[in-house]
């Protein structure tokens, strides 16, 4: 099958999607909501009974954990309404009103989406939190099936994109790569299309694809909601990957402790082996492609690839110093190249939509959006896409993240190895550039609010501790460091400590950002350093008074 073959079938197999008389109807939630299927259930029964022209279907979460069971009621032409916080019988009450377009402002409808201006409901371009992002890698979650083909294919020119780029030698699309600017959504921000470059120049018959899918960040869910959300839209960069490197076997990496995302690919896998897009001949054409799925446990140190590369080989998930890179010997010691799922993400939208499309959003140099994940004290639990350049004060502000009757005293920026950002300091921009000027890294792109009543001691203590459970143990600066920050901060914490602890921190942060191997032991005492920075009043107050000064702790 071609892809306009591919079409005319997805088009047969589900004639609702490109009707213009049906009512579309979505349930978007994470997977382990229990109320979803139920209001699923009860939604059919009762188009079911009363004849309506209209389909329901269960998408994967949009990223409101906050607003979810969310329902999404969408008339062709006319709107496309939000609503929140939904159960069985608000969901029936909502489905008559829409059919009967008799919609009017309740406390459970969000905004419309739609063309048409409905009369006190606002509209989406009114409300902060959507005005703030811009869903490039997340354009599809809680829009569509995830165990569906035939959605990725007609609501979003699904592997169109694909299609495009089996026309073009692998020259010319690392080239319209290079002209979208894209970059890594790893920590490192690495320019994706000179990594392709370097993967497909390096000699050999094997070579060999790894998506990295494994959230190791605990507060982090890009990954989970991408591959339960909108699988297809990983899977579709993946191959694109593989034909411009020259591989014909690629792997996900994703934590084991996510098995509705292993479902979800694993249909996905099926399905696209049924629409000629994986095994031999795809899309008639000469490339030959597998991918294989591969769980592994959640450990802070697989985000680095060497690390990814000994677990995925069955060895210890240490890395080591790079005499070279996995795009030149990784798995095997063959060529490979290794993405996060984010990354592939944005690959399908670039060839799907174009370069020059993909360039028009974020700064000067950071091209595109960044997810970002809201945890710690947040007041909402979501995961957003914001353009580069938008600072952490508009996120913070635009959606509302401290907690009534509470005051912001700092966030925590990259996940547990990333730097602290006080009150004065929430006007930097998130890009590349900028965070690495500052000290800082992009990291998981987890954003952790802290309120005034935590103290920093206890705070940094906690983290530091997680981090010394998360080392691999190889390297001695990281192993030894660790474990000696997390002691003089625990004993700081009970008895106040000492001024020298001061000196003594310090002094082990240099020496480890300068000794450690990868990225884990380098970044770590940024946390502790930039936690000095921010709150040295916190760890001036502790020494002076021999105990913590604050009554609520993290």
């Amino acid at each position: 099958m071609n892809i306009e073959q591919i079409y005319k079938k997805a088009e047969s197999n589900s004639p609702h999607l490109v009707a213009p008389d049906y009512i579309k109807i979505s349930i978007s939630s994470l997977s382990d909501n229990t109320a979803t299927p139920v209001i699923y259930g009860s939604l059919q029964d009762e188009i079911f009974k009363q004849g309506f022209k209209a389909q329901v279907i269960i998408t994967g979460s949009s990223g409101y954990y906050d607003l979810e069971p969310i329902l999404l009621v969408e008339k062709p032409g006319q709107y496309a309404l939000l609503f929140k916080n939904v159960n069985e019988i608000k969901a029936s009450r909502i489905l008559h009103q829409c059919l009967e377009d008799r919609v009017s402002q309740n406390d459970s409808i969000v905004c419309n989406f739609g063309p048409n201006n409905l009369e006190g409901i606002p509209d989406a371009s009114d409300i902060p939190l959507f005005n703030l992002q811009r869903r490039i890698s997340l354009r599809n979650c809680g829009l569509l099936n995830p165990k569906d083909i035939n959605q990725y294919i007609l609501r979003d020119n699904g592997y169109r994109g694909l299609a495009e780029c089996l026309k073009l030698d692998s020259v010319g699309i690392i080239e319209e790569l290079n002209n979208s600017e894209l970059r890594g959504r790893g920590g490192a921000g690495f320019n994706t299309a000179q990594k392709w470059q370097i993967c497909r120049d390096t000699a050999g018959c094997e070579k060999y694809v790894i998506c990295n899918a494994i959230d190791a960040d605990p507060h982090a869910f890009t990954a989970r909601l991408l591959l339960e959300s909108d699988p297809h839209s990983v899977l579709e960069g993946i191959l694109i990957g593989a034909f411009a490197v020259g591989a014909t076997r690629c792997f996900i990496c994703l934590n084991d402790d996510y098995p509705a995302a292993f479902d979800v690919l694993n249909t996905a896998l099926q399905q696209m082996r049924a629409y000629n897009l994986l095994g031999t001949g795809i899309l008639d054409s000469a490339f030959n492609c597998e991918i294989e799925l591969k769980t592994m446990p959640r450990l802070l140190v697989s985000g680095e690839e060497t690390a990814l590369l000994s677990r995925l080989m069955g060895k210890q998930p240490m890395p080591y110093l790079r005499t070279h890179y996995p795009a030149t010997r990784g798995y095997l010691d063959k060529p490979t190249l290794i993405n996060n799922a984010e990354t592939f993400s944005n690959v399908s939208a670039i060839f799907q939509e174009g370069a020059n499309w993909f360039a028009g959003t974020g700064t000067e140099k950071s091209k595109g959006t960044k997810i970002i994940s809201l945890a710690g004290e947040t007041a909402h639990k979501y995961t957003v896409e914001v353009p580069f350049g938008t600072t952490i004060r508009n996120i913070v502000s635009d959606i509302s993240a401290i907690p009534e009757g509470k005051n912001l005293k700092a966030v925590q920026f990259g996940g547990p190895t990333g730097a602290f950002y006080d009150t004065g300091s929430l006007d930097i921009p998130i890009d590349y550039e900028t965070f690495k000027d500052s000290g800082s890294i992009m990291g998981s792109g987890t954003l952790k609010i802290i309120t005034e009543d935590s103290c920093a001691v206890a705070m940094t203590k906690d983290i530091i501790s997680y981090l010394q459970t998360q080392s691999c143990g190889k390297c001695v600066f990281c192993r030894e460091g660790t474990l000696q920050m997390s002691e003089i901060l625990k004993d700081m914490k009970a008895t106040g400590g000492k001024t020298p602890d001061i000196d003594l921190l310090v002094e082990l942060g240099e020496v480890m950002k300068v000794g450690s191997i990868c990225a884990l032991g380098k970044t770590a005492p940024g946390l502790v350093l930039s936690s000095l920075k921010c709150f040295r009043r916190d760890f001036d107050l502790h020494i002076k008074e021999g105990k913590c000064p604050y009554k609520l702790e993290m």
